[in-house]
């Protein structure tokens, strides 16, 4: 097994720039694709919600 690094970032740098600039183009803005990323962010968000619950119930004594 590889050692572990004892190792910290002294400064970090945060481009806020987009890698591809086609990436923040009109297409993005296509109000279809925002509402197709909200719902898949609801329903990953209320699969979370759900597997958490499931986890829960197991954990506890009968």
């Amino acid at each position: 097994m590889a050692r572990q690094r004892q190792t910290t970032a002294e400064q970090l740098r945060v481009v806020t720039e987009p890698a591809y600039p086609a990436a923040s183009g009109p297409k993005a803005s296509d109000p279809r694709l925002r509402e197709l990323v909200r719902l898949l962010a609801r329903r990953a968000a209320r699969d979370f919600i759900q597997a958490e619950e499931r986890e829960s119930r197991k954990r506890l004594p009968d």
